[in-house]
């Protein structure tokens, strides 16, 4: 095909078997598609759309990075898409999927649908610029949520939990979506620090943004311990996104002699490079300065101890915000169950409340998990 920009598509199997009238390997290409990615009939169209919309070239590179497109680039762009709308998205074949849910985020489906809808190649080629611009592209641009194990994988069930399920909390629910908000709005903001005792919504905390401020441009990646060490890296390839992330380290407890210690207080604070402006750390942990301490460490001259705490607080402190999540008192926990019954359409009374006690002193102790267990265990008695 000899295309300038969007070279790389040549080298699709589908193309090629369309260039070289192969329709066997059409067919196999179109059928797997369209059953995985498809969101339109117009199989062919919606396959090139899809091969378009995540092609890394130049002139993606310089839209998602929010750069100008100079007027000689665009000119060979489109002719690029003129002759890929000729010979490709002039091909009639429909396909209906079969309609199984593909986990992408709204806002790439209705993109993709937009680009496959286009009745002109310059249509074609604006809404891949605004594709760009808006979402990236690639695997970063189809979800809200990732997982990153040395690469990043798309999550397509993200929890459903919201901030509205979150009861006794209200400060804590405020400052981290107040944080939030300001980095979406383009602001300077804080890495963020949650800790406290078990079970009482610091993950939740976090995990909720993602489904109030997804549609907003907020993507996640929950990360490993063991990859700390890759978030240099992978913060200067989400630095070319138009999106902005929250890097999520749950249950994080370290040792100041571990690797990812050091890692973890670099990647902050300590390059240098200067941090992505895209790119903020969320990190839970049940301990405030998420370190283990030993007695042995409070041993020795006061020089020694001194060194240590330092060294303990030298990671904390870079967590401009430190939220503490303390256990819910007896009132407090019968307040969250009474809360959470409501929401069911059930009013508290004293057998429920009698029971709710019993099951926390069986059940782990007071706290906002156990209270949702015992509500969901109350529901399943009822038949609800």
């Amino acid at each position: 095909m000899d295309l300038l920009i969007f070279d790389g598509i040549e080298n699709d199997s589908c193309v090629k078997g369309v260039m070289e009238k192969n329709n066997v390997e059409v067919l196999r290409g179109i059928i797997k598609f369209s059953e995985t990615e498809g969101v339109t009939d117009s199989a062919i169209r919606e396959y090139i759309a899809s091969l378009l919309a995540n092609d890394d070239n130049i002139l993606s590179r310089l839209s998602r990075s929010g750069k100008s497109i100079g007027d000689d680039l665009y000119r060979l762009s489109l002719m690029d898409i003129e002759h890929i709308y000729k010979t490709l998205f002039a091909i009639p074949m429909k396909y209906k999927p079969s309609g199984n849910d593909t986990g992408f985020s709204a806002a790439y489906i209705d993109s993709i649908k937009s680009i496959t809808g286009s009745d002109s190649a310059k249509k074609l080629l604006d809404l891949l610029i605004k594709h760009y611009r808006t979402l990236g592209c690639g695997v970063l641009a189809k979800y809200t949520a990732f997982k990153y194990d040395g690469a990043l994988t798309g999550v397509s069930d993200v929890d459903a939990i919201t901030f509205d399920d979150l009861v006794g909390i209200e400060h804590q629910k405020k400052t981290v979506i107040d944080n939030t908000r300001t980095f979406l709005d383009g602001n300077a903001a804080n890495n963020v620090l949650l800790f406290g005792d078990r079970g009482t919504g610091k993950s939740s905390s976090v995990k909720a943004l993602i489904n109030m401020f997804g549609s907003d441009g907020l993507r996640m990646i929950e990360m490993p311990k063991s990859c700390i060490k890759d978030i240099p890296s992978l913060s200067r390839m989400l630095a070319q996104s138009p999106n902005r992330y929250i890097i999520f380290l749950d249950d994080l407890t370290l040792d100041p002699e571990e690797p990812e210690f050091k890692a973890l207080k670099i990647a902050m604070e300590g390059q240098l490079q200067a941090n992505a402006e895209n790119v903020l750390i969320y990190a839970t942990s049940n301990r405030r300065h998420l370190v283990r301490e030993n007695w042995s460490d409070r041993e020795g001259g006061e020089v020694h101890v001194n060194d240590h705490i330092q060294e303990t607080l030298s990671l904390s402190e870079r967590f401009g915000i430190s939220l503490v999540f303390s256990a819910p008192t007896k009132k407090e926990y019968l307040n969250i169950v009474c809360e959470l019954l409501k929401k069911r359409g059930i009013e508290m009374n004293a057998d429920i409340e009698k029971q709710a006690v019993v099951w926390e002193m069986n059940y782990g102790g007071k706290s906002a998990r156990c209270a949702k267990q015992f509500v969901t265990a109350y529901l399943s008695r009822k038949g609800d």
